[in-house]
């Protein structure tokens, strides 16, 4: 299944056509395309698909147009495992891309599913630490650390001092806690609560008691954005005058949805992109200057799908990098020399050593009217 060729025919068929009458390189995603992360990962899929449908206008890279197949996962770690070592069998892909959370990027490391191929994975879905020093493992988002810290900052200059926490069972979320521990710490303020979500689990009633009872004047969501959205109404129907903050992990567009404007208001999310929707970021302008041009709706210019835009953007630069054919670890070895790369507005900064590419980290806001603002 390639996904994208279902929500675009005419542009998939010729996309696709073109690739097979010239030479082409496969790049691939596998990631939640159904269930409770779908939105994200179906978004994410189309920024990239918007990315290698611009470059494969002007001719592709060195002669080869490009081609993105994707399958979904579900956000289930074995079928992660079992789609990357499929399409490495049938379609020899050159790079893999947005591969969604820790336990994915973990069960492809303990699989040894890169190492046997040389694989190189670009824009990992996932903040988290453990994941950080892998040789192919190149991230273009920001750290769990990162967000929370800028979280923890922002909440300090609102003159709040008692502040709770809901998490999901998930790694992101426990290294999002324990940063957040130390954050408050530092600061001298008082972590009043804590409350544990099971994984993907909607069964929060037990989680808003425990902190309308606790009185916190700010919690912090660390988990994803169906959990986030199941939280923040019946706890907003209680306590409404808390301060609502979470990480990137929750879709502000997604989370309007299924909350609606009054509820979903005021809640502050973390960013690890620019806002898609400024006309002063080169990149973000750039996506949906080529998305009117598509015909593809507005609204589909979100966090992720400028995440998946510049995502494929950093591997579309790498593969310009190769000589012509380029295996995975060629390009592995493009993407470890890209040092401040630009973009339009987002640098990525990778080395030798260096597997984060970027600790950009901005907050926005759900206005009233269901917007997003910085």
């Amino acid at each position: 299944m390639i996904y994208i060729a279902r929500c675009f025919v005419l542009t998939g068929l010729l996309f696709f056509n073109a690739a097979a009458m010239a030479g082409e390189l496969v790049v691939a995603q596998v990631a939640p395309f159904g269930g409770s992360l779908a939105v994200a990962g179906r978004d994410f899929n189309l920024g990239a698909y918007i990315a290698f449908d611009e470059v494969n206008e002007s001719g592709g890279v060195k002669g080869q147009l490009l081609r993105l197949v994707s399958r979904d996962d579900g956000y289930r770690p074995e079928d992660t495992v079992r789609h990357v070592v499929a399409l490495v069998d049938s379609e020899d892909p050159v790079a893999l891309i947005g591969l969604w959370g820790a336990n994915s990027a973990q069960a492809l490391i303990t699989a040894k599913a890169l190492d046997k191929t040389g694989l190189p994975v670009v824009g990992v879905r996932s903040g988290d630490a453990s994941l950080r020093k892998h040789p192919l493992l190149f991230h273009v988002r920001a750290s769990h650390r990162d967000e929370v810290a800028r979280m923890i900052e922002q909440v300090s200059t609102m003159g709040v001092s008692r502040v709770a926490v809901v998490h999901e069972d998930e790694p992101f979320a426990r290294e999002a806690l324990v940063t957040a521990r130390e954050g408050l710490l530092s600061r001298k303020m008082e972590l009043v609560s804590v409350a544990l979500v099971r994984r993907d689990s909607l069964d929060v009633a037990a989680a808003v008691d425990q902190l309308v009872a606790a009185q916190p004047q700010a919690v912090l969501l660390f988990t994803n954005t169906t959990v986030a959205a199941a939280f923040i109404k019946p706890f907003r129907q209680r306590r409404s005058g808390t301060y609502m903050l979470a990480p990137s992990t929750v879709e502000a567009e997604h989370l309007v949805k299924l909350l609606g404007n009054e509820l979903a208001q005021g809640v502050s999310l973390a960013q690890a992109v620019p806002n898609p929707y400024k006309a002063t970021v080169p990149v973000a302008m750039a996506m949906r200057n080529r998305m009117k041009l598509l015909g593809i709706a507005a609204e589909r210019a979100n966090f992720a799908s400028l995440e998946g835009y510049i995502t494929a953007s950093v591997v579309i630069e790498a593969l310009k990098r190769c000589k012509p054919a380029p295996r995975p670890e060629q390009v592995a070895l493009a993407l470890q020399g890209m040092r401040n790369f630009d973009l339009g507005g987002f640098t990525v900064n990778f080395g030798p050593n260096q597997r984060e590419g970027s600790h950009y980290v901005d907050l926005s806001v759900i206005s009233g009217n269901g917007k997003v603002r910085q």
